[in-house]
């Protein structure tokens, strides 16, 4: 009876053991992948890696690495090229002749940029996270940069202006913006705050040779000015 206890006993430790190895290993490999994405290194709290694995689930982990060349090196580097010095945004679009339109006309945006435009940085999960909510909207991902010279210039002359209620990208727009058909205010940031687009299925990166995130228009300071008078600017295409 004693030895088949103590074999019992050796076994029950051993398998205690092996579940010890085994949860070890998962948290290390759950870190390095975290540390993969976020490029940090810390002490994980279980907490914190729950955390993490909860908005892993959202998605096919497999599927955005794999069958999506957005998070290679090559598109990495053009789409975060300019995120030390500038504004990042991202927009989808499944038409790529709208893409197209987009390097030579300008970035359309009704009321708020901030309706359609995602803002994005270096956090690679932050990125994967938007990326994977908003890739299904279409292939070609349309990138967009404006140098944080030019934003902290025109939100300060905003301010003195006494400009409220509007973003400072509703003033970086060189024509008066419009209504559409259902009555929304439609504005137009320059094709130069466009840097180009990204297929995040294939790859294919087309860049705007126009682009120029630090670009000034004498018609950006005249905006603020029609603003601090009140008057909206805006024409009615319906007239």
């Amino acid at each position: 009876m004693q030895t088949i206890l103590l074999i019992i006993i050796v076994f029950l430790t051993g398998y205690i053991i092996y579940l010890h190895i085994q949860m070890a290993k998962k948290n290390i490999l759950i870190e390095s992948i975290v540390k993969s994405l976020t490029g940090k290194e810390k002490d994980w709290k279980l907490d914190e890696m729950k955390k993490i694995l909860s908005e892993l689930n959202k998605f096919s982990f497999r599927s955005t690495f794999f069958g999506d060349k957005l998070f290679e090196d090559n598109t990495l580097n053009f789409i975060l090229e300019n995120e030390k010095d500038s504004k990042i945004y991202i927009h989808y679009t499944r038409d790529e002749n709208d893409a197209k339109s987009i390097l030579s006309e300008g970035f359309k945006f009704v009321d708020s940029f901030y309706k359609t435009a995602l803002s994005i940085s270096n956090d690679k999960l932050d990125f994967m996270i938007k990326h994977n909510n908003r890739k299904s909207f279409g292939d070609y991902l349309i990138v967009l940069g404006i140098s944080n010279e030019i934003i902290k210039y025109y939100s300060e002359e905003m301010e003195k202006a006494g400009v409220k209620n509007y973003f400072f990208e509703n003033i970086l727009t060189e024509s008066p913006p419009v209504k559409n058909d259902n009555a929304d205010i439609v504005y137009l940031l320059p094709n130069k705050f466009v840097k180009g687009y990204v297929n995040h299925v294939t790859g294919e990166i087309i860049s705007n040779p126009d682009f120029n995130p630090g670009y000034s228009s004498p018609g950006f300071k005249a905006n603020i000015g029609r603003l601090k008078e009140g008057n909206r600017y805006i024409l009615n295409n319906n007239q």
